[in-house]
C-alpha cells in the first residue's frame, strides 16, 4: 500500500515525465509559493517549481508544464500573477500562443505582464471620480450660466417673431386695400379710354372713305379732260389711293382695294 501510494504521488507530480520549463522574471513573488498553480484559459496546466531572487531585486519564477501542452505555448506567450478574488490564493496565468510543436524548445523565457491589483483599481477609481467631478462641474456651469442665456435669446427670438407676425398682419389689409383701389381705378379709366379710342378709329375710317370717294369722282372727271392734263391728275389720284391704303394699314382695317385706273384704251380715247 505504501508503494502504491508513493507511485500515485509520483505520477501526479509528473517527476518522470517530459515537461517544458518556462522562466518568468517578475518584480515580486508576493502571494506565490512553490506549487502555485499555472493556468491557461482557466485550466490548470502546471505548477510553480521554484523561485530565485535576482541581484536587481526581481524574482525569477520557474514554471513546470507537461510536454503535451507545447502546442499552445511558445516564447510569444505572456505570464501574469492573478487571483479569483482579493481573499483567494494567487495563481500564474499564461496566455496561449500556438506554434508548431516541433519548433517549440524545451526551455524558454516568456515576458511578464502586470495585472490590475487593488492599488490599480483604487487609482482608477480616483481618476474616474475626478473625471466625474469635472463633468458635474461643467453641467452645473451649463445650468447656471449658459442655459439661462440660451433661454433668454430664445425668448427674444420668439418675441421678435411675434412682432414680425403682427406687422405682417397689420400691413396685409393695407396692401389689399391698395390693390383693390388700383383695380377700381383701372376699371374706371379703361372704359372711357376704350370709347375714345373707338371714336378716333371711326374718324380715321370715315376720313379714309371720304378720300376714296373723292378719288373716284376725280377719276370720272378725268375722262372729260385733255389727255395731257388727264395723265397728271391720274398720277395725283394714284398718290391719293396710296395714302388711303397707308391710313387703313395704320387703323388695322382691311377695305377692298379700289380698282386701278383704266388703261389707255378704256373709254378715255373718246
Amino acid at each position: 500500500m505504501i508503494l502504491a501510494s508513493l507511485a500515485l504521488f509520483i505520477s501526479q507530480q509528473v517527476w518522470f515525465q517530459r515537461h517544458l520549463k518556462l522562466t518568468v522574471i517578475a518584480p515580486s513573488s508576493l502571494g506565490l509559493v512553490t506549487g502555485t498553480p499555472v493556468r491557461m484559459s482557466g485550466l490548470r496546466i502546471g505548477v510553480l517549481n521554484h523561485m530565485t531572487l535576482l541581484p536587481d531585486g526581481r524574482v525569477s519564477l520557474s514554471l513546470r508544464i507537461p510536454w503535451r501542452y507545447r502546442a499552445w505555448l511558445s516564447p510569444r506567450s505572456v505570464a501574469k500573477i492573478s487571483s479569483d478574488s482579493f481573499l483567494s490564493q494567487s495563481y500564474i496565468e499564461v496566455t496561449a500562443a500556438p506554434m508548431k510543436p516541433e519548433t517549440v524548445p524545451d526551455s524558454f523565457q516568456i515576458p511578464y505582464s502586470k495585472s490590475a491589483g487593488l492599488n490599480e483599481l483604487i487609482e482608477g477609481a480616483t481618476v474616474t471620480q475626478k473625471q466625474l467631478a469635472a463633468i458635474l462641474s461643467s453641467t452645473q456651469k451649463l445650468a447656471d450660466r449658459d442655459l439661462p442665456n440660451t433661454l433668454t435669446g430664445l425668448n427674444s427670438a420668439i418675441a421678435k417673431s411675434k412682432t414680425l407676425a403682427g406687422t405682417i398682419q397689420h400691413e396685409i389689409p393695407k396692401v389689399t386695400d391698395s390693390s383693390t383701389a388700383l383695380v377700381t381705378t383701372l376699371q374706371r379709366e379703361v372704359s372711357p379710354t376704350t370709347a375714345e379710342l373707338r371714336s378716333a378709329l371711326r374718324t380715321f375710317n370715315q376720313t379714309g372713305k371720304s378720300a376714296a370717294i373723292t378719288s373716284l369722282e376725280m377719276k370720272r372727271t378725268l375722262e372729260e379732260l385733255r389727255p395731257d392734263i388727264k395723265t397728271s391728275i391720274q398720277e395725283f389720284a394714284e398718290l391719293m389711293l396710296r395714302s388711303n391704303r397707308l391710313l387703313k394699314g395704320i387703323q388695322g382695317l382691311v377695305e377692298p382695294a379700289v380698282p386701278p385706273h383704266a388703261s389707255p384704251g378704256d373709254g378715255l380715247t373718246r
